[in-house]
């Protein structure tokens, strides 16, 4: 199965954000997929997928601190998220949550290295 989402010049908006072009959009216009809705797609899609948040990133922790001491004002563009080990890896989305900033990365199974 080949895939056919592949990385995308990512251009992130004022505040740090940014979603690639394809990636998951739940069903029916939800905002949040129901269960096993988002693995459904990253099979369809032979991808697999590491998230990490902003809060886990130790190498970006002086900016993690910033940010949750509310010095950047809700902006993440200075972040720049850890690429996981390994070969292929590209970013599916860097966005908010309640909990904070996460940047979901994707790859195609067969590129792991």
């Amino acid at each position: 199965m080949s895939n056919k989402i592949v990385e995308f010049p990512v251009e992130r908006d004022e505040c740090g954000f940014w979603t690639h072009p394809d990636y998951f959009e739940p069903a029916n216009g939800n905002e949040y997929g129901v269960f096993g809705e988002f693995e459904e797609w990253l099979n369809k899609n032979n991808l697999e997928t590491y998230t990490l948040s902003l809060e886990s990133d130790i190498e970006q922790e002086e900016f993690a601190e910033k940010y949750f001491s509310g010095e950047c004002d809700g902006d993440i563009s200075l972040w720049e998220p850890t690429r996981p080990d390994g070969d292929g890896w590209f970013v599916g989305s860097i966005h908010g949550t309640e909990d904070g900033p996460y940047c979901i990365w994707l790859r195609n199974i067969g590129s792991a290295a």
